[in-house]
């Protein structure tokens, strides 16, 4: 639940520094967005993924819809807000993997998006919400805590990011750098601790090279990301945040097992140029941590 996106992203030899023109070497447009990236994701790891948020009634709002069908997402609760512009990013992507992202989503958008009820959720094993739509989030997440399912927030640095969130999902996802907005300090353990208080919650902090942080015994825990030839970084975060739902739907309540399958869909995401073009299936990732554990 959350944003859709359609994204239109070049391939540079280094990002740009200032004013100037710039030449891509390469180019594609796809589908984007946090929430809906999480829902392809699911469905190519081997799931059943619905996805539910806001576009435009327009044609990128028809284009936007239709790649998700064809990734096997269910879209019958898409809202369509007319007279509005669907969300439309521009990225540029160095050699290397690092990005820069330009994304334009009309507030309107979500403000117009209507309301959500449970029946919109029905069926559901877990649910996954961004922070772009925050009154949509809020009743995911309570429905599916009120149901006994996992019901995880991807908090990450947005337009509307909202604290009143954090109580209401069993997991909470941060960038370090959402972390760092939320809190006031870089420190990830005293910026873990003091939000604990807001949720009795699962918390974890992602921090790009670094892994993925959580506290376990009261005890600070990392996963290292998996070291791949990076191509593109982008959608990486969607997919870690969409496997990690899954793992969790299917029933996965170790946390590092949970993180490591979400690791690797989103390693292997980094080695293919477009974003969602690069993201794994279920057998790809499976292959890739055997893989690791008979080269460890």
């Amino acid at each position: 639940m959350g944003i859709a996106v359609h994204d239109v992203i070049y391939s540079l030899q280094s990002l740009p520094d200032g004013p100037g023109k710039y030449h891509a070497i390469g180019r594609t447009e796809i589908g984007g967005g946090v929430a809906a990236n999480a829902a392809v994701a699911v469905s190519r790891l081997g799931g059943q993924s619905r996805y539910i948020g806001p576009v435009g009634d327009d044609s990128l709002g028809d284009r936007i819809v239709r790649d998700l069908k064809s990734e096997g997402v269910d879209t019958d609760n898409v809202r369509l807000v007319p007279g509005v512009n669907s969300p439309l990013s521009a990225i540029a992507v160095a050699a290397g993997g690092e990005r820069i992202i330009i994304n334009h989503s009309d507030d309107r958008l979500f403000e117009e998006a209507g309301s959500m009820t449970g029946s919109d959720l029905a069926g559901s094993d877990a649910v996954l919400a961004d922070v772009r739509w925050v009154e949509g989030a809020a009743v995911t997440l309570q429905w599916a805590k009120e149901q006994g399912i996992p019901g995880v927030l991807d908090y990450d640095v947005g337009n509307r990011p909202s604290a009143s969130l954090l109580p209401l999902a069993s997991h909470v996802v941060l960038s370090a750098d959402a972390l760092q907005q939320l809190t006031g300090t870089s420190d990830i353990t005293d910026g873990l601790q003091s939000i604990r208080k807001e949720t009795s919650g699962w918390l974890g902090v992602t921090n790009g090279e670094e892994g993925t942080y959580w506290i376990e015994d009261d005890a600070l825990r990392r996963h290292p990301t998996f070291e791949v030839a990076v191509v593109d970084t982008t959608g990486a975060g969607d997919v870690y945040h969409g496997a990690l739902a899954l793992a969790l739907s299917r029933g996965v309540d170790d946390m590092s097992e949970a993180i490591e399958f979400a690791s690797a869909a989103a390693a292997l995401t980094c080695t293919t140029f477009g974003g969602r073009n690069g993201i794994p299936t279920g057998d790809e990732v499976r292959t890739f941590l055997a893989k690791r554990k008979r080269a460890g």
